[in-house]
């Protein structure tokens, strides 16, 4: 089966062999134009010349006079037209932003389709006076009145719109296509050509049928509709409406229909995938199992263009020549987030030059300005200032010590900006400088940052040559982000070599014998999203402007098209998700060519072959150097806290104690939680300092309760500013601690009037050997006489279980990670009662502040009882000791506990 293209090829050739300098060729799209001008060569067979080869947005654009403008480029234009017509009344630029693209793509719609702008804007207006309103009784509102005036205006700002366009020789598509139109009805236009070749080209508007038509009457025009007599003689068949209407208006064209679909022997695969990263998998090995020669003569179609990125990550290295015909949206690559960073950076700045710490650290972290160890010395200086706010000078000094890269361009960018107008675009290049400053070697992150400089400097050109004054950054960035929608980092490969990745629009006019189509769900083919306009769908209807339907036809058309040359045709597709659903084409093919013709279909269901995940396991071998470690943590003193870690999970006990790592102290807005409880342990302590060796006087406790407010103030100041500490979420944090100490004290004053309560000693340093070479080592925050019983006391800010402070008993066998704070206070009683003879039993106990109304405490349990004798000091110490014997044991190592979900260093 000969190809479109070359079929093409051969009949220009055919009729224009020695002037083909004359004759131009309007295709689908410029790639098409590639691939033509190969056939054209291999025809030949010598050195001839090109026509000239266009896609039907540029041949009109010759036509007429006109440029295209860019979506930005016409958003301003439109600002401006819209300033004329409402003078003061005229909306902010960021307001226009929300409904100017849809008003755009009306008029371009309404100018391709040559309807006059009084008809429909004279029916528009009568439509909503009707819709609003024209069956209420009563005056309109003032609402109502604005939204009349709103539709009267539509026309007149359309008509200013065409006046300025026509002007500036800058239009849309369809201010092109409706002049080139005009012209052709006046019989003036002008062109160098001879002869004019429409070639594969499908839906075809009012204003494109003119101008084909004029110049066909010229006697210049060739028509080659690309098509296929499946669709195109069955009325009922969406897929050929467009090119059905194109030919009763032009003619048949010199290439006849094909009747590839019915009569080329393919094979049709349906797959059937989990979830959309499949797809990839499936494609990367089915790209995999084909020769070199094969991949050649294939296509992968992305039906939905997100896919792009996660394809080429998936592609085998040794893939060989590979031709990508999409672009990569800029504001999908890491040059987007650099920007946004830093205009985050700025938009956080208060008091000059000072900014916020995070925004700070998001700027420096950023890979293109990441220096490594450098940077991360950096940012960790910075965290010990405890600063919220940093100013750029102390972000500087930190960063020369640091021994990170600081050139002009960093200061630059850093300097505070006053004035958005005058100093963002040096501000902005001076971030780009100093990316690139950063990253000189990398060739990928340098095109990026060119790319967004030439992107910065057609904003500002176009915001100045608009005369719109950009008042803060936010409404820049909103501005910012309207026109990176169109720009694109494309990719480079060999157009007419190896493995072709495109879009569905690309594939108009090739052939690909292998065709592998991704993204296949109804939904992505056709599109479902809404058709986004201000004019209503009755008016639509009436006017003959494109609807839903339409663009369904076309899409059916597209999908059609794939299918002319292909041998294979594999349409995959996510069946994983809710109501996830293969496009509707696919059982179209499957009802009406499959049986019916040379095309064997086949139903897959894959699960992709992905790697099985398996989470790191991480075991520390008790080495002799592990092994030491050990007994000097158990020489210097085994800590109640380090114990309740080596329960809750070994390996964290190693990360934290054996080798003393400590995370990195974060910065941010909040108040943490052990700053906060420390002041409160701080507080309390002063309190009962106070009374210390003498009963406690409940007056004493509700006086004090009224200050414990300013105490934590006052504490708390020693290391945050005071303005800090009285704004937002720190006012809130201390609000709630005050309040709990406050509940605590009162229900402590109403425990101590019937209980004699003394305390005697206040954050107590306990210390006794459990074994030769063992030191157990704390210190309790309370010791307490109650009643002629002691009690040994911890205050916890954190929430406890009162079931975890119940042991069944002292067996080794019968103690879990859930019992670790039960088993500090099991060391603070051994230790105490070891250092104090005299003491014939002792309770231990927490008093949980979360829970300010437990004043007495909740109390360990060992058997039921609370009271821990002296007689049980030898099976205490049995205990502890088969703990130690554990954390010594050279035959297991240090793992960590996969229940244990709050350790501060395991990779887990």
């Amino acid at each position: 089966m000969i190809a479109f293209l070359d079929r093409l090829a051969r009949l220009i050739l055919e009729h224009h062999s020695h002037e083909l300098e004359h004759v131009a060729v309007v295709l689908p799209g410029k790639r098409a134009g590639i691939h033509l001008r190969k056939y054209l060569a291999q025809a030949a067979g010598t050195t001839i010349w090109s026509p000239e080869l266009l896609d039907m947005g540029s041949f009109l654009e010759r036509l007429s006079g006109m440029r295209q403008g860019s979506s930005m480029e016409m958003l301003f234009m439109l600002y401006s037209a819209h300033r004329e017509q409402a003078g003061d009344n005229a909306s902010e630029f960021a307001e226009l932003l929300q409904w100017g693209p849809v008003a755009l793509r009306d008029m371009s719609e309404v100018d391709s389709h040559l309807i006059e702008h009084a008809t429909l804007y004279r029916d528009l207006r009568a439509y909503h006076e009707i819709d609003a309103w024209s069956f209420r009784l009563g005056p309109i509102s003032p609402g109502q009145e604005r939204m009349l005036h709103a539709w009267h205006a539509a026309g007149e700002l359309h008509r200013i719109m065409a006046r300025r366009m026509m002007e500036a020789a800058v239009g849309t598509s369809g201010a092109i296509a409706r002049r080139a139109a005009e012209l052709a009805s006046k019989d003036t236009l002008s062109h160098p050509w001879k002869a004019i070749w429409f070639a594969g080209l499908n839906a075809l508007e009012p204003a494109h049928t003119a101008v084909v038509g004029h110049l066909q009457g010229k006697g210049i025009v060739h028509l080659a509709w690309d098509t296929d007599q499946y669709y195109l003689d069955d009325a009922r068949q969406e897929a050929g409406s467009f090119l059905r209407r194109s030919i009763e208006a032009l003619g048949a064209g010199e290439i006849a229909p094909g009747n590839g679909i019915m009569d080329r022997q393919r094979e049709l695969v349906a797959v059937a995938v989990p979830n959309p990263i499949a797809q990839l998998t499936y494609a990367a090995d089915r790209l995999a199992e084909l020769t070199p020669d094969e991949r050649a003569s294939t296509v992968v179609v992305l039906a939905d263009e997100q896919l792009l990125m996660p394809l080429l990550d998936a592609l085998p290295e040794d893939i060989g020549p590979l031709n990508v015909t999409m672009g990569l949206p800029l504001e999908a690559l890491p040059v987007h987030g650099l920007v946004n960073a830093f205009l985050a950076l700025h938009t956080s700045a208060k008091a000059g030059d000072t900014f916020h710490h995070t925004a700070v650290e998001r700027l420096l972290m950023h890979p293109f300005l990441h220096e490594g160890d450098a940077t991360r010395n950096a940012l960790e200086a910075l965290r010990a200032t405890q600063l919220t706010f940093i100013s750029a000078s102390r972000i500087l000094q930190h960063a020369r010590q640091a021994a990170m890269l600081v050139p002009d361009a960093m200061r630059t960018a850093l300097a505070p900006i006053s004035e958005i107008a005058t100093e963002l675009q040096a501000s902005c290049n001076a971030l780009l400088a100093w990316a690139k400053a950063v990253r000189v070697d990398d060739r990928y992150v340098q095109e990026q940052l060119f790319r967004m400089a030439r992107l910065q400097v057609k904003l500002h050109s176009g915001l100045r040559a608009a005369g719109l004054p950009v008042k803060d950054l936010t409404t820049y960035s909103l501005i910012r982000d309207r026109l990176l929608r169109e720009e694109q980092l494309s990719f480079l490969g060999e157009p007419l070599q190896g493995l072709q990745i495109m879009g569905i629009l690309e594939t108009r006019a090739l052939d690909h014998e292998r065709v592998i189509l991704l993204g296949a769900n109804e939904g992505n083919l056709p599109k479902a999203s809404a058709d986004q306009s201000w004019i209503p769908f009755d008016l639509r209807r009436i006017h003959r402007l494109p609807l839903h339907g339409d663009r369904e036809a076309i899409a059916a058309y597209h999908f059609n098209r794939m299918a002319h040359h292909a041998k294979e045709l594999v349409v995959v597709y996510d069946a994983g998700g809710s109501g996830a659903e293969p496009t509707r084409f696919l059982a179209q093919w499957e009802q009406e060519v499959v049986g019916r013709s040379a095309t064997r279909s086949t139903r897959q269901t894959r699960t992709a072959a992905l790697p099985t995940r398996h989470s790191p396991t991480i075991e520390v071998v008790k080495d002799s150097g592990v092994q030491r470690a050990i007994d000097d943590l158990l020489g210097r003193g085994l800590s109640p806290s380090a114990l309740g870690t080596w329960m809750r999970c070994p390996l964290d006990l190693y990360f934290k104690y054996l080798l003393r790592l400590r995370p990195p102290e974060e910065v941010d807005e909040k108040l943490g939680s052990d700053v906060l409880g420390e002041a409160v342990h701080h507080v309390l302590e002063s309190i009962y300092r106070e009374c210390l060796g003498a009963m406690v006087d409940a007056a004493h406790l509700i006086a004090r309760a009224r200050a414990v407010k300013d105490d934590l103030i006052r504490h708390l100041a020693h290391r945050t500013p005071l303005e800090t500490l009285e704004r937002g979420h720190f006012r809130l944090r201390i609000e709630m601690a005050a309040e709990a100490i406050r509940t605590y004290l009162h229900a402590e004053a109403g425990r101590s009037e019937h209980c004699k309560t003394i305390p005697l000693a206040l954050e107590l340093d306990l210390a006794f050997p459990l074994s030769p070479g063992v030191m157990l080592r704390g210190r309790c925050d309370r010791i307490e006489d109650r009643d002629g019983v002691t009690h040994v006391l911890d205050l916890k800010t954190g929430s406890v279980k009162p079931g975890d402070l119940r042991l069944p008993g002292l067996e080794p066998g019968t103690i879990g990670p859930e019992h670790r704070f039960a088993m500090q206070l099991l060391v603070y009683a051994w230790t105490y009662l070891q250092m104090h003879p005299e003491v014939p039993l002792v309770r231990a106990g927490i008093i949980p502040l979360q829970r300010p109304s437990l004043s007495e405490g909740l109390l360990l349990e060992i058997g039921g009882s609370v009271d821990i004798a002296r007689g049980m000091l030898p099976d205490i110490a049995a205990l502890l000791g088969s703990i130690v014997d554990a954390m010594r044991d050279t035959t297991t190592g240090f793992r960590h506990d996969p229940d244990s979900l709050y350790c501060t260093c395991c990779l887990h």
